[in-house]
């Protein structure tokens, strides 16, 4: 070997280290958090969306601003008031997760969460595809319908939330589609007259104090992606994202004429300075059926917008993300707003504040704003601030003792890492900020972030590339969080549930280790008591072309009595429209997981509702109940024809 030649073997070792270190010593910086501007009339509004839209002019975004968001949430949910099946052995650990009252599977305590589905415990509460079906809990058979509500148009979303005998849904309506034609003299007009897309969403307000006559109260239609919502203290916030799509012309729209780039951007000119707010702000229409009442306006406040501003501006997209907060005993008649304009915002909420997660303009770091949600009628925004990365989900934010923590993955630069951020609510001369008090970072080196678990002091992260490293942190000193427990298994786990005994389950997939290869679907058990040395206790398979909603949605998991129950079906999303699926009953103990059960329901497996001795098992197609104590069918709430009678296309392993 040539002396050159070793030279390289030995050197590149050390520059490959060298590498990872600069960039590591870049990763671990978090961005300046800089407050979003307000606005103290709906005319200074109205100019800075014009002056955005004006920076968006250029030839080659002509069309950017068409960019359609993709959905971040599917359908779910998840019910019990949860009851004694005594069927659980001794030894199973004890639930370390949340359970809403109405019975869907929560991030915290006392934050419901909206979903396909809600019990009262005297009754389930569904959604179907155009209407609210009410069904009476029975003590020896299936639910049985008693009251149902149908609604006026088709949804391509809809979710649920309930509480002091009102169901509130919110569903995503179809776009509104217009013509944009600027009210203007003697200027060129382009061969195609472009189209303005808006879209819609709509709240439902529905008295259900009798089950049997399920009636609507108010109605109110407004601009806006529905996005999120929660339900704390009676007090309900909805997230909507809105982005007005304005198809902007181009030269070749005037290719016949002899000044086409000029005549393009004299017509986009045209249609900015002769707009007027509601071309871009959100509308709202609510209609007060009770008392026959009708009014309209900006579904946000002028002076409740916020922005920001220079270099944080967002260019090219005028979006805003906002939220409607009411009490849910006073209606829909009396809201309040407040909204920050900024691109695909992640909701999470805690008790007494709400936080939007959004990217920045290079999506190289996420802004975190956070409101105050005290006062349904008056939520304020407080502050802002920024961490270097990007979020999985909703579970990469958690508010612990007055601190935020944050787990991100920085992806814009090789090698990837992850790192979890501190951000302390801090005020002064009237301002708020979110600022950065702790940081561990280098988790996962040259992977991404799969799943996140807080859990009070205690952090769970886990990363993936072709290994699952599983991180456990400490994060009882704020300043100071640290990973301390590490834990290389082949494959990886999507969703964790903290459970009692110091046990964490995973739900996930195994992987191929030398390629990161993704197979079947698996439950893991962790043990985790003792936080510098983590183990694997248990894997169960739960099948090699299987699919559980659960990879990408925590309310279709459901927890109870030592039995973890989780939908699956076939991995092809065609497959699961046309074949049956089943639930999974893991039973979970201090030794490991085994299969309890396998139950079958006709048509796409969704939620677990255990109530009292019976499971009542939530497909698209039917609710089907079973006996916990023996796991006897005991029969059906169909919403398909009796004759469809389709196979069962997994099983455990």
């Amino acid at each position: 070997m040539t002396r050159s030649r070793r030279w390289l073997l030995l050197t590149t070792p050390i520059l490959a280290v060298a590498l990872i270190a600069a960039n590591l010593i870049v990763f671990t910086g978090s961005a300046e958090a800089r407050p979003l501007r307000g606005f103290a009339s709906c005319g200074e509004l109205l100019a800075h969306y014009q002056d955005e839209a004006r920076r968006s002019q250029s030839p080659e975004r002509y069309y950017d601003d068409v960019e359609v968001e993709a959905e971040d949430q599917q359908e779910a949910a998840q019910e019990s008031a949860a009851a004694d099946s005594g069927s659980a052995a001794e030894s199973a650990p004890s639930d370390g997760g949340e359970v809403s009252e109405t019975g869907t599977n929560v991030q915290e305590r006392g934050v419901d969460e909206s979903d396909i589905v809600k019990t009262d415990g005297e009754h389930l509460y569904v959604l179907r595809p155009q209407s609210l079906l009410i069904a009476e809990l029975g003590d020896d058979g299936p639910p049985v319908e008693v009251g149902r509500i149908e609604f006026q148009d088709w949804a391509h979303r809809q979710e649920l939330l309930i509480g002091v005998g009102k169901a509130i849904v919110v569903r995503q309506l179809e776009d509104a589609v217009s013509r944009i034609a600027p009210e203007v003299g003697d200027i060129a007009q382009p061969t195609w007259r472009p189209e303005r897309v808006r879209p819609q969403s709509e709240i439902l307000e529905i008295d259900i104090e009798d089950a049997a006559s399920p009636r609507l109260l108010r109605e109110l239609v407004l601009d806006g992606r529905f996005v999120s919502a929660r339900l704390v203290d009676g007090a309900a916030r909805v997230v909507f994202r809105h982005q007005a799509y304005h198809y902007w012309v181009g030269p070749w729209d005037f290719a016949w004429q002899r000044n086409a780039e000029r005549d393009a951007a004299a017509y986009n000119e045209a249609v900015i300075e002769n707009s007027q707010l509601g071309f871009w702000h959100p509308l709202f229409s609510h209609r007060d059926h009770a008392n026959n009442e009708f009014e309209s306006g900006y579904a946000l406040d002028c002076d409740q917008t916020f922005a920001p501003d220079g270099a944080d501006a967002p260019s090219w997209r005028q979006g805003v993300n906002y939220m409607l907060s009411f009490d849910l005993a006073e209606g829909l008649a009396e809201r309040g707003s407040v909204g920050v304009m900024s691109d695909q915002p992640m909701v999470y909420a805690s008790i007494g504040s709400l936080y939007l997660a959004t990217p920045d303009r290079q999506w190289w770091n996420t802004n975190i704003h956070r409101f105050d949600i005290a006062d349904p009628l008056e939520p304020s925004y407080f502050g802002s601030g920024s961490v270097r990365g990007q979020l999985l989900s909703q579970w990469a934010m958690s508010e612990h003792e007055g601190y935020l923590r944050v787990a991100t993955t920085i992806q814009d630069r090789w090698p990837t890492v992850s790192n979890v951020f501190v951000l302390e609510p801090v005020s002064e001369g009237g301002e708020g900020r979110l600022e950065q008090v702790g940081l561990e970072s280098g988790l996962g080196v040259t992977e991404s972030i799969f799943a996140v678990r807080f859990a009070g002091d205690v952090g769970y992260v886990v990363t993936f590339r072709q290994v699952d490293p599983l991180y456990v942190l400490d994060l009882s000193d704020p300043t100071d969080p640290k990973s301390v427990g590490e834990l290389k298994i082949p494959g990886f786990s999507r969703y964790l549930h903290p459970l009692s005994g110091g046990l964490l389950l995973g739900v996930g997939r195994d992987a191929d280790p030398e390629t990161g290869w993704e197979r079947g679907l698996q439950a893991t058990l962790f043990d985790v008591s003792d936080p510098a040395n983590p183990t694997q206790l248990s894997v169960l398979p739960l099948g090699d072309d299987a699919f559980s909603p659960v990879e990408s949605d925590h309310r279709a998991f459901r927890y109870q009595d030592g039995v973890a129950w989780i939908p699956v079906g076939p991995n092809d999303w065609r497959l699961r429209e046309n074949h049956d699926g089943a639930f999974f009953g893991v039973r979970v103990t201090a030794e490991g997981l085994s299969h309890e059960s396998t139950l079958r329901v006709h048509g796409e497996a969704r939620r677990a509702i255990p109530i009292g001795g019976r499971i009542h098992l939530l497909s698209n197609e039917e609710i089907r109940t079973y006996n916990l104590a023996d796991y006897t069918d005991l029969g059906a709430l169909s919403f398909a024809p009796e004759w469809d009678n389709r196979w069962l296309p997994v099983a455990p392993q």
